[in-house]
Formats: structure tokens, C-alpha cells, sequence
């Protein structure tokens, strides 16, 4: 028994532009997402097209290389009422004893953060044919509200660079099934049945910086989102109960399952301000977060460079030399209308220089007035965010 869609459901987060982005980068109630409402639609991603991602601060991910693929996840949002603890819940899926079903997670956005309070469940039943069962074998899913022992935090408020957490949560779902056995045991009809899981993550954010991808609409590359990269180890440890007791070893055996059975997860997310899905999720195969197993993108709500749909790519400016001693040119590839300025700020957000910028280009220099160090400058459009850069002067 394993969960399914956990990069999606259970790790839920994400966000919106950078037009008031501060640094380094900080969720708290503010900036985290407000009313999770609606479907939302996840891309899977042509592997091979996906660059390396490392960990960084004051980082650029630039991921507009990236080719969507055919399949893509839904994940649908709603108000909770009368479930304790929770105000929002996220229509996941499940996988157990060989069937999926259905589940809401249950969870809570408040001053503490974002936070998995438990499951609401709807009534569902599955043949059990296709794992070794006869044409009767059932399982069914009875309807029932999960609460967690402890909730799963998907985010604490406030969380920045550095900051860290785990979770720990008991729950069991209730079932029943029906199942020939094998001589000499007796047949299940509609005997009671628990899966009784373990859920465990750990969870630290581990760089910062902007994060550049496609728009599905068109391919534009999308404006520079400012994000947080929160690396997470999830595990879930399932066992399966009958009658109030672990269910018979041959059971288990027939139905290709091994009691307290063992999925883990190892996931690099980037999240946007304001939303509940991450702007990117990856998916590794093992604990060293090498090899990536799977890449997911939410490419919903994205800005275009100045918030204008049919602007191109070419209108982006440049920035250089970049590292360099203080002095820097910022060229416009393009002569574009409308009023650029920019804003230099140091890590803190303290600002060290403002001005307008010309159609060609401009030359600004920040030399002896400044220590050597990382800075962002900030380009906008008749006051709207165009981009981002970070600035390393020797």
C-alpha cells in the first residue's frame, strides 16, 4: 500500500509574482495563499529536457528549456466544513491493497502555517478479481472522517532560508473486505478491516532565489517568480488490520502486499507566493537527491515579463559584466515604450540605488559606494516588475 500523488497533495504549496518580494524571501500568512478554491492543473515534463537543479541562495532556475508531456494531474480545491481543525480540503488518491480510491486532505491555513488536519472520505468499493480474488472479492472504502494523531505541517509560518521541520502522524481508514482464502482458512465476508498508517517527513528550506519556465498557453518563457526550494523526505508506513488484528501473512502474500509496508519519497519544491501547488516539484529515487524520477510543473497564474500577454521574449534586459567590479550596463535588446526603472537592494532588502533606464542602454555604477557582496536589482515597467538579477560585485 502506497500513497499516490504525494508531490501533488501532500506537499501542497506554492505562489505568485515578485512584484513585492522581499529578501530573503519569507511565507507567513501574508504571502502564503489565501483562498484555495477551484481546479488547478500539474504538467508532467519530458525528463530528458529537464536541467540539473541544484540548491542555492540568491539563485536563478532557469527551467523554460523544460517540454511538457501528455499527461497532467488535476487538483481540485474546496472549503471544508465541520471537520476539526480544517477550513480547506485537496481531492487526492490513494493506493490500497492493490486499488485506488479517493480521499479529501483535510487541511488548515492560519497564523502557524499550512497544515494536513486529516482525510474525508466518500463510500467506495473495488472488485479484488485482478489480485487473485473471485469475480465476489471486494474491498470498500466505508465513508469516514480521518483525523490525524498529529497534524502534517506542510509549511510553518514564518519560513525562510534555513528553517526546518518534521511531522509525525498515526491514522487508520476504516475498510471492509471480502476474499476466498486459501485452505485451510476460512473466507472474509465483509470482515472489518483498517489500513493503519505511519506518515513521516522532514522537511528543510534549503535555497532561494527565481524561477523562470514556460507558459503552456504559447511557450514565453514566464517573468522571474521569486521562490523557496524546501527539500522533503516523506515516508508512509502502511499495515493492514482485520478483524482488530494484522491480517494473516497468506492474506497479505495473495494480495501482493507485505505488512508495514514502506513508501518513501524524496522531493525538491519551489514555492510561489500566494498558491498552494509548487511552481516546480521534483521527484528523486534516493535520499542523495541525485537522479530525478519525476518532474512536475504548475504553470497556472504565471506572468508574462511586464504583465502584457503578447510581449517578446527578446524585450527581457541584460545585465553586465555579471560579476563584476560595481560598474554595470543594462541593455534593452529592443526599443520598448512605456517608463524602466530599477531599484538595487542588498540581501536585507535595504535599497542602495534607484533610477530610470534608457531605451539603448544604461550605465550605473555602484563602485566604492557599496561592499562587495550579492545585490538584486529590480527592472520594472511603468511601475510593474519586469525582472530580476542578482548582482555579484568583487
Amino acid at each position: 500500500m502506497k500513497l499516490l500523488f504525494t508531490s501533488i497533495c501532500l506537499l501542497a504549496l506554492s505562489a505568485t509574482a515578485f512584484g513585492q518580494y522581499s529578501f530573503p524571501l519569507v511565507f507567513d500568512q501574508t504571502t502564503g495563499p489565501k483562498n484555495p478554491v477551484g481546479t488547478d492543473t500539474v504538467y508532467g515534463t519530458v525528463l530528458s529536457s529537464v536541467p540539473v537543479v541544484p540548491d542555492g541562495q540568491y539563485y536563478t532556475w532557469d527551467l523554460t528549456t523544460v517540454q511538457l508531456a501528455s499527461y497532467k494531474y488535476y487538483a481540485k480545491f474546496s472549503a471544508a466544513t465541520n471537520f476539526a481543525n480544517a477550513n480547506f480540503a485537496n481531492l487526492a488518491y490513494v493506493e490500497s491493497a492493490g486499488v485506488t480510491y479517493e480521499t479529501n486532505l483535510m487541511f488548515s491555513i492560519d497564523a502557524t502555517g499550512i497544515k494536513t488536519q486529516g482525510e474525508r472520505i466518500d463510500r467506495q468499493a473495488f472488485s479484488l478479481a485482478a489480485q487473485g480474488g473471485a469475480p465476489t472479492d471486494s474491498l470498500v472504502v466505508l465513508k469516514q472522517d480521518v483525523i490525524y494523531s498529529a497534524p502534517q505541517v506542510q509549511m510553518p509560518y514564518p519560513c525562510t532560508i534555513g528553517t526546518k521541520w518534521n511531522s509525525t502522524s498515526n491514522s487508520s481508514t476504516n475498510m471492509t473486505l471480502s476474499y476466498k482464502l486459501p485452505s485451510p482458512l476460512p473466507p472474509l465476508t465483509n470482515a472489518p478491516a483498517q489500513r493503519k498508517s505511519i506518515t513521516t517527513s522532514t522537511n528543510e528550506v534549503v535555497g532561494w532565489g527565481f524561477m523562470r519556465i514556460k507558459r503552456p498557453s504559447d511557450g514565453k518563457p514566464c517573468g522571474a517568480e521569486a521562490v523557496l526550494e524546501v527539500k522533503t523526505t516523506l515516508s508512509v508506513k502502511d499495515s493492514l488490520y482485520l478483524n482488530g488484528a494484522p491480517a494473516d501473512p497468506l492474506l497479505m502474500q495473495q494480495v501482493g502486499l507485505t505488512q508495514g509496508q514502506t513508501n518513501t519519497v524524496y522531493q525538491k519544491s519551489f514555492y510561489r507566493w500566494n498558491e498552494m501547488l509548487p511552481m516546480v516539484n521534483i521527484t528523486f529515487t534516493d535520499a542523495t537527491f541525485a537522479t530525478m524520477k519525476d518532474v512536475n510543473i504548475h504553470p497556472q497564474r504565471l506572468r508574462y515579463p511586464d504583465n502584457v500577454d503578447d510581449i517578446a521574449p527578446a524585450a527581457m534586459a541584460q545585465v553586465f559584466p555579471n560579476p563584476g567590479n560595481g560598474n554595470f550596463t543594462v541593455r534593452q535588446p529592443e526599443a520598448v515604450n512605456g517608463t524602466w526603472t530599477y531599484n538595487i537592494t542588498d540581501i536585507t532588502g535595504k535599497t542602495v540605488s534607484t533610477g530610470t533606464l534608457k531605451q539603448a542602454e544604461t550605465k550605473i555604477s555602484l563602485k566604492g559606494s557599496v561592499a562587495p557582496g550579492t545585490y538584486i536589482m529590480n527592472i520594472a515597467k511603468n511601475g510593474t516588475s519586469v525582472s530580476g538579477h542578482k548582482l555579484e560585485i568583487q
